[in-house]
């Protein structure tokens, strides 16, 4: 069916009607908010419409399947379309190992993901086309999506009258309070493990990267110090054409590794974040005296992997590598 174009006019906003005069001076249609879809703003006196002409059973004239024309989205659908391209920046830097990963961030992907679905759900209930079985929306609240599933019933309206698809939704919701409640009032009876696993992850990392950052080999060792000449004295204070910058030579044995300069303090020392997504330290005692004016933060340096510190400390020694 032909598409008409109209301009809204007599808008009752507390009610939610008005009518539509057409363009091509035809009898005005009526309109009622429902209709408009669930991802657009609400109308206006003045807004532009395009819709179907069709006649209920009283044979009043009404628009079927409205849409304000242009860019008309709701406050609620601006937001999560801003909210998603936040995400997939930070799942770029997060693989770019610039951001840690955090439990939450899976929230916030089922979330946003459960919107879209909510989203499709209603544009299906409103076109009377396929719906998506609620089986499949209660495993996404499950999974973690269940913020977004409340957001998204509240803004569509969608799924609210349903006492059932409630029921199970607040049981999930319910759910996952008392996990996080368990989880966060006995943080003791789960640190011990956490540490070990922290611990073991961290040997594992050593482990498996060790052939990586082997970069010391014999024809490195000739390029490095023709660069390097003359030979600089690894005595602190000492300078030359090449600032010196560590007073202490890494091993050829050492395990090298690839770091971005975080934070600078004079009290303790260099700290690195690791292409391995782990963070260390260059000790104070490792630097020369002035080293906090020959460091800049976010550069990038190799470093050498001294000792991985027992898991009560947490931490990574590390050695500059000029």
């Amino acid at each position: 069916m032909e598409r008409k174009q109209g301009t809204l006019t007599r808008w009752d906003d507390d009610k939610g009607y008005g009518f539509i005069c057409p363009t091509n001076g035809t009898k005005d249609a009526f309109f009622h908010v429902k209709s408009l879809p669930h991802y657009q703003r609400r109308p206006k006196n003045g807004d532009v419409l395009t819709y179907e002409d069709k006649v209920d059973e009283k044979k009043r004239l009404y628009a079927s399947s409205p849409k304000i024309k242009g860019l008309a989205w709701s406050y609620f659908t601006f937001i999560w379309l801003c909210l998603s391209l936040f995400f997939v920046i930070y799942v770029c830097l997060v693989f770019q190992r610039i951001l840690p990963f955090h439990l939450l961030s899976i929230y916030a992907a089922m979330s946003l993901l459960t919107i879209w679905v909510y989203s499709l759900d209603k544009r299906a209930a409103q076109a009377g086309l396929q719906r998506t079985p609620e089986k499949r929306l209660h495993l996404l609240e499950t999974l973690g999506g269940w913020p977004g599933a409340l957001l998204a019933q509240i803004f569509f309206r969608h799924k609210i009258q349903k006492l059932p698809c409630q029921l199970v939704f607040w049981l999930i919701v319910t759910g996952h309070g008392i996990i996080w409640f368990t989880v966060l009032t006995h943080q003791e009876a789960y640190l011990p493990y956490q540490n070990a696993a922290k611990g073991l992850f961290q040997a594992f990392n050593h482990s498996n990267n060790k052939e990586t950052y082997r970069l010391i080999e014999k024809e490195d060792d000739r390029a490095l110090s023709s660069k390097t000449a003359p030979v600089i004295s690894t005595r602190q204070g000492t300078d030359s054409h090449f600032p010196k910058r560590s007073i202490i030579t890494a091993s050829t044995n050492a395990l090298i590794a690839k770091g971005i300069v975080k934070k600078i303090s004079p009290k303790e020392g260099v700290f690195i974040s690791l292409q391995t997504g782990t963070e260390g330290i260059i000790p104070r005692s490792t630097l020369v005296s002035d080293f906090s004016t020959r460091f800049k933060q976010g550069e990038h340096i190799r470093v050498a992997i001294h000792s991985i510190a027992d898991s009560n400390k947490n931490r990574i020694d590390l050695i500059l590598v000029e």
